[in-house]
C-alpha cells in the first residue's frame, strides 16, 4: 500500500487553476536548443554574433592558427601536415608549406614576420618567411611540438612532447635550450605573461608551471583534471586554463591516465600567486582555447557540441554561438574570433555584428494532464528594426512526433491567445530577428497559462478500526470505549484540495446515514455507543469543490469492509461448580452479540486474577465453553469471579459462591 501511495502521489499535478509555464533564466533557456541566439549570462536570449564559413582547407583537422600583423590567418592542419595562409577578405585559403610531416599541431607569427610551424611526430620547426622557401628552422629533439609563442624580443618558446614534455627556448638561429622537462610526456600549451614570463600546461598530470627564464620551473596548479589543454593570461594578469579530464591529444605512452573516473571539463582562474579557483565547468569532454578579450573575459569552445562560450571574471558564462554539426578544436582573435575545426578542416568567424535571424525551441512542457491553453505572455527589449515572435504546437506524447500540432502562426504581440489544440505538452519556438547588424532583441521572460481538463478524485484504501486497540491488539490510540477510527488515502490527479462526507449504514440496509461533513482530513474518529450493535460498513465521498466552479466539481466515493459495532458486553454464565477430591471443576459458557470473545480470566476470593482458556483452548469466536479446574483447595466457603473481555474491550462478569468439604 506504501509503494501504491507513493506512486499515486509522484503522479499529481498541480490544481486545477492555471498552471504557469514560466522561463526566465539562462538555466531554462539551456534545456531548448539554441540556433542562432545567444543565451546571456544575465539570462536573456539575444540574437548570436554573425558567424560563416570563410575557408574548408580540404583537410581533415585544423590544429593551430596564428594571426600576421596584416591579419592574414595562417592554419595548420593534419593529416598532411600543411600550412594554409588566408588573406584579409579572402574566400579561399593559400597552401604556403606542404611539410613532410603528418601534423602541424602548433604556429607563430615571430617578431621577424615570418611564420614558425611546429610537428609530429618529427618534432621539427619549419619557418615560413614571405618571398622564400620553407626551411627547418630547429630540431627539437622530441617527437611533438605542441605549442608555440613567438617571444617580444625575437625567437620561440616550444612546448614540445613525446618521452618527457619539455619548455624549450629557441634563439633566432634555431638553437633550443631547454628551460625545463616535465614528469609528464607532453607540454601541450604555452602561454606569455604581461612581463614576459612563460606558463606552460601538461598533459597526464594536469599541472600550471611558472618556467623561470633562466630555467627550472614552479608549480603554479595541480589541477584534478588530466590535461591543460590551453592557457590564456588576462589583462590583470590572471592565467585562464582549460582543464580536461581525458587528453585531447594521441596518448604518448601508457602511463596512469589522471582525471579517467572525471567528466566534463573546467575553466580555472588562477593568480600569479597559485591560487586557482575553478571558475566554470561543463559536462562536455573536450573544452579548447582560452582566448581573453580586452575586458578580461574568456572566450572558450567546446569541441563535442560545437559551443562558444564567453566566460566573465565573475564565473557567470553566456552561450555566444552554435556551430552545428562541426567540432571546434582551436580559437585566436581578439575583436573577432576565428575558429578551426577538426574532423572537417574548415575556419568559421564569428564577428561583433549579429546574425539576421536567430531561433530558441524548447524543451516539451508537462502539465500533467490534457490543457487548455490560455495566452502567452514575454518581456523584451526590442530595438528599431528588431522584432520578436513566438510559436507554439502541443501533443500527448513526451516526445514530439507526428501526433503534434503544426507550429502555430507567429504571435508578435505579448498576450495573444495560444491557438494551439489542447494537449498534455506544450513547446514554444522563439524567433528573433533584425534589419541591422548592430541591434538585437533581447528576450528576459517568457510565460504561458494552460488548465488541465478536470478528472474526479480517487479513493485508493479505506480502513476501519477500533482506536482502543491496534491489529495485534495492544493498546494505541486509547480513546476510550465505542471509538472506531476510520482512515483513507485519496488523491486527485489534478492537485485539486479535497473535501469529504462519511456515511454509514447497517448491512441489509439501503440507506446511507450522514455521519460527518465537510471534512478536511483523510480520518475521522467515530463514537459508536449510540449505534446497534451489529455488522456495518462506512461510505467515504471526496469532492474537488474547493478548487473548481459548482458545475464543473467531480466527486468520487468508496465503500469499506463490514466491520462489527459492538458497545455491549459478553454475558459469562457459570453453570456448576462440581467438588473432586481437593479440586474444584467449573462450567459455563462466554457469549457475545457480535465480536469474538478476546481473553478470560478467574479471581477466587478477591485473589490475584489468573488466566483461563476455553475448552478448545483459543479464544476465536462469539461464544465460548468454559471448562477449568481450580486444584488443591482446603475445605471453605469460595467466591468466584470470571471476567471475559470481547475484541472490543467490553468486559462482561460471572459470579458464584462454593462450598469445598
Amino acid at each position: 500500500m506504501i509503494l501504491l501511495l507513493s506512486l499515486f502521489l509522484a503522479t499529481m499535478a498541480e490544481a486545477v487553476s492555471p498552471h504557469i509555464w514560466r522561463e526566465d533564466s539562462q538555466a531554462a533557456f539551456q534545456k531548448g536548443e539554441p540556433n542562432g541566439v545567444s543565451l546571456t549570462h544575465e539570462g536573456a536570449v539575444t540574437l548570436a554574433p554573425a558567424h560563416k564559413r570563410v575557408a574548408d582547407t580540404g583537410e581533415d583537422f585544423v590544429w593551430a592558427l596564428s594571426v600576421g600583423a596584416d591579419k592574414t590567418l595562417y592554419i595548420g592542419t593534419g593529416n598532411e601536415g600543411r600550412v594554409y595562409a588566408l588573406k584579409p577578405g579572402g574566400e579561399q585559403a593559400e597552401l604556403l608549406f606542404d611539410s613532410p610531416e603528418v601534423h602541424i599541431f602548433s604556429l607563430a607569427v615571430g617578431s621577424d614576420g615570418a611564420v614558425y610551424a611546429g610537428t609530429s611526430p618529427g618534432g621539427l620547426i619549419y619557418r615560413i618567411a614571405s618571398g622564400k622557401d620553407p626551411t627547418e628552422f630547429c630540431r627539437t629533439g622530441d617527437r611533438h611540438v605542441f605549442a608555440l609563442v613567438a617571444r617580444p624580443g625575437g625567437g620561440l618558446y616550444a612546448g614540445t612532447g613525446g618521452d618527457r614534455g619539455r619548455v624549450l627556448n629557441i634563439d633566432h638561429r634555431g638553437q633550443a635550450t631547454a628551460l625545463y622537462a616535465s614528469k609528464d610526456p607532453n607540454v601541450v600549451s604555452l602561454a606569455l605573461g604581461a612581463s614576459g614570463e612563460v606558463y606552460a600546461g601538461t598533459d597526464n598530470s594536469g599541472l600550471v608551471y611558472r618556467v623561470r627564464e633562466k630555467g627550472g620551473a614552479d608549480v603554479l596548479y595541480d589541477a584534478s583534471e588530466k590535461e591543460i589543454h590551453s592557457l590564456g593570461v588576462g589583462p590583470d594578469g590572471t592565467i585562464y586554463a582549460t582543464a580536461m579530464a581525458r587528453s585531447g591529444r594521441p596518448e604518448a605512452n601508457g602511463r596512469e591516465k589522471k582525471g579517467a573516473e572525471q567528466q566534463g571539463a573546467t575553466l580555472y582562474a588562477i593568480r600569479p600567486s597559485g591560487l586557482a579557483t575553478p571558475l566554470w565547468k561543463t559536462d562536455d569532454p573536450m573544452l579548447l582555447d582560452a582566448v581573453v578579450d580586452a575586458n578580461g573575459a574568456v572566450n572558450v569552445a567546446t569541441g563535442k557540441r560545437g559551443h562558444v562560450y564567453r566566460v566573465w571574471p565573475d564565473g557567470k558564462a553566456t552561450l555566444l554561438a552554435v556551430l552545428k554539426d562541426v567540432n571546434p578544436w582551436v580559437m585566436i582573435g581578439k575583436n573577432a574570433l576565428w575558429i578551426g575545426c577538426s574532423g572537417s578542416g574548415e575556419i568559421y568567424r564569428l564577428k561583433n555584428g549579429f546574425v539576421k535571424e536567430g531561433q530558441l525551441v524548447s524543451e516539451p512542457r508537462d502539465f500533467g494532464q490534457v490543457s487548455h491553453w490560455g495566452r502567452v505572455w514575454w518581456q523584451n527589449d526590442a530595438p528599431p528594426k528588431t522584432s520578436v515572435a513566438v510559436q507554439t504546437r502541443s501533443g500527448n506524447s513526451a516526445e514530439p512526433d507526428d501526433t503534434w500540432s503544426a507550429w502555430s502562426e507567429p504571435m508578435t504581440t505579448s498576450g495573444e491567445p495560444i491557438a494551439s489544440r489542447a494537449g498534455r505538452f506544450l513547446q514554444y519556438r522563439l524567433i528573433l530577428k533584425t534589419q541591422s547588424e548592430n541591434a538585437t532583441p533581447r528576450l528576459r521572460a517568457i510565460k504561458f497559462a494552460g488548465l488541465q481538463d478536470n478528472v474526479p478524485p480517487r479513493i485508493l484504501h479505506i480502513n476501519a478500526a477500533a482506536a482502543l486497540f491496534d491489529d495485534e491488539g495492544e493498546n494505541s490510540v486509547n480513546m476510550g470505549k465505542g471509538v472506531w477510527k476510520v482512515d483513507w488515502i485519496a488523491g486527485d490527479d489534478n492537485g485539486d484540495a479535497l473535501i469529504y462526507a462519511l456515511y454509514f449504514r447497517s448491512i441489509g440496509e439501503s440507506h446511507w446515514r450522514l455521519l460527518e461533513d465537510e471534512l478536511q482530513t483523510s480520518h475521522f474518529f467515530w463514537q459508536t455507543e449510540a449505534v446497534p450493535d451489529g455488522r456495518v460498513e462506512v461510505k467515504v465521498v471526496a469532492s474537488d469543490r474547493l478548487d473548481n466552479p459548482a458545475e464543473q466539481a467531480l466527486t468520487a466515493q468508496a465503500v469499506s469492509v463490514p466491520f462489527d459495532i459492538d458497545n455491549s458486553a459478553p454475558t459469562v454464565q457459570l453453570r456448576e461448580v462440581s467438588q473432586v477430591g481437593k479440586n474444584a471443576t467449573v462450567t459455563g459458557s462466554i457469549a457475545d452479540v457480535a465480536t469474538a470473545i478476546r481473553k478470560a480470566a478467574y479471581s477466587l476470593n478477591s485473589d490475584d486474577w489468573q488466566v483461563v482458556f476455553p475448552a478448545d483452548q483459543i479464544f476465536d469466536s462469539p461464544t465460548e465453553t468454559l471448562n477449568f479446574s481450580i486444584r488443591n483447595l482446603k475445605p471453605g466457603s469460595y467466591t468466584l469471579v470470571v471476567k471475559a473481555e470481547d475484541a472490543l474491550g467490553n468486559v462482561g462478569v460471572g459470579k458464584t459462591v462454593f462450598e469445598v468439604k
